[in-house]
């Protein structure tokens, strides 16, 4: 089974995303998502280009990345705490701790999850790094949320999140909106037409594995098209 992986995987000017701040399919077993621990790691693999936080804030203020369970996600983190309980329920870092380990060469992807985070906030984050760039998503199903971070400083760009309506939104107007990248989710909606369509329009396409059944077909996809961003979801180290 793993050789099949090893030869589906075609790494060659591929560059991946740390999703969660994962490097690899192992590394889910072995680290706590969204932590520093598993970012450290991350952050000195050569095919790891950007490190992806899903990013939250506290009751107090402090901004803090975790993702969640189910129930976590949609239900249990929509409740105000204080930064202290949350970290004694579910051990999560903070953002100011996860950027002390993430070197300035990596971009790092801000999947911001709750809707008080403003733009202060983002900005007082990076105050004093040097980031080359910070990209800001949000997986609502249009760009109204990020329009707050209009007329950021010329580091922080935007990613157009992956959802149903990926092949109907105009490239244009996203790049005009500093969009830099284009995620599609969905299987069915990558083709020819997509990609060039985002590359006409100066956004680098990617293709997350958020519903790709198995890594046979994510692999097929990437290397049908010659897809250059990809996510870690379904790199595998041999261990």
């Amino acid at each position: 089974m793993y050789l099949l992986k090893l030869k589906l995987m075609n790494m060659k000017n591929k560059i991946a995303l740390a999703h969660k701040g994962y490097f690899d399919k192992g590394s889910e077993k072995s680290y706590k998502e969204n932590s520093k621990e598993v970012c450290a790691l991350s952050t000195v693999k050569d095919y790891i280009q950007t490190i992806e936080l899903d990013l939250r804030k506290s009751k107090d203020g402090v901004l803090y990345c975790y993702h969640g369970t189910f129930l976590q996600y949609y239900f249990l983190l929509k409740i105000p705490q204080k930064f202290l309980d949350i970290k004694s329920k579910y051990g999560v870092d903070s953002l100011d701790e996860i950027l002390e380990v993430i070197t300035e060469d990596k971009l790092v992807l801000l999947d911001i999850k709750d809707k008080s985070i403003t733009r202060a906030d983002i900005i007082n984050s990076f105050e004093g790094r040097k980031f080359k760039k910070i990209i800001l998503g949000n997986t609502s199903f249009s760009t109204s949320f990020l329009d707050r971070f209009d007329n950021m400083p010329e580091k922080f760009v935007k990613i157009m999140n992956g959802n149903i309506f990926c092949n109907f939104y105009n490239m244009k107007k996203l790049r005009e909106k500093n969009y830099r990248y284009y995620e599609v989710v969905f299987p069915f909606q990558i083709n020819k037409k997509i990609i060039e369509n985002a590359s006409k329009n100066g956004l680098k396409f990617s293709c997350a594995p958020l519903f790709f059944l198995s890594t046979k077909s994510y692999w097929k996809k990437i290397n049908k098209y010659d897809i250059k961003h990809i996510s870690s979801d379904f790199i595998y180290d041999g261990k």
